[in-house]
């Protein structure tokens, strides 16, 4: 047995052996061999070697790589919203309540895309959804009755991140509102329309004749006779 399998085996704990196991150059059925070697002298089973590798730097790292693009193909091909938005009426969130539950190992019993598909919605909305019953339950407990958790989960996830205090002090003045009843408003009086006054009936122009000059007419007719006057004196 070479030093690296002996120093594979010899990890005395799961973190360890992952990281003996990365550092040695040995074939893919060498490690599989050695894996099952190390399981069976020290205890450990297959869940606490895969635990501890994807906790590890190095596979986190690889992890991580190309995620975003993952990331935006997952979300697109599990858009079931049509451009719109979920109402989340109680009616909703008490249906939502009865389909998020946990495993015993606290893995949820649906996947995120499996409730997006069953409220027509995206992956982020139920997240966000997620996101705020954790917050409520850590707020009221896991004993509160649901129909309280629906009326929290109503509730924006800015002010369920202030606290308890919070969201009673907006319940409140909530209920305080709607008990003050609304002041009837004031009839407005209608104003009177002004009378127009009737338009001035002018005579008609006669047909084919042009209309008679005004008093604009006037200071021509005087300058004319004045010509005439001096013509005649000559």
């Amino acid at each position: 047995m070479t030093k690296a399998e002996t120093s594979i085996l010899e990890s005395r704990t799961p973190e360890e052996y992952i990281d003996r196991s990365l550092k040695a150059k040995l074939a893919p059925a060498a490690k599989a061999r050695l894996a099952r070697l190390w399981m069976e002298s020290t205890g450990y089973t297959k869940e606490d070697i895969l635990r501890a590798r994807n906790r590890h730097p190095y596979w986190k790292r690889k992890k991580m790589e190309g995620s975003a693009e993952r990331t935006r193909r997952r979300l697109a091909a599990h858009d079931y919203s049509g451009g719109g938005s979920v109402d989340w009426s109680p009616k909703l969130v008490e249906e939502f309540l009865s389909l998020n539950g946990t495993q015993p190992s606290g893995r949820y019993e649906r996947k995120d895309w499996e409730l997006a598909e069953h409220f027509g919605a995206t992956i982020p909305s139920i997240q966000y959804m997620r996101r705020k019953l954790r917050k409520v339950r850590e707020l009221l407990g896991s004993r509160a009755p649901a129909a309280r958790i629906a009326e929290y989960l109503s509730r924006a996830e800015s002010v369920l991140s202030r606290g308890k205090g919070a969201v009673e002090e907006l319940v409140a003045a909530e209920k305080k509102r709607a008990a003050v009843p609304a002041k009837p408003r004031k009839a407005v009086k209608a104003r009177p329309a002004a009378k127009k006054a009737p338009a001035k009936a002018g005579k008609p122009a006669r047909a084919g004749k042009p209309a008679k000059a005004g008093k604009k007419a006037a200071p021509k007719a005087k300058a004319k006779a004045r010509k005439a006057g001096r013509a005649a004196k000559r």
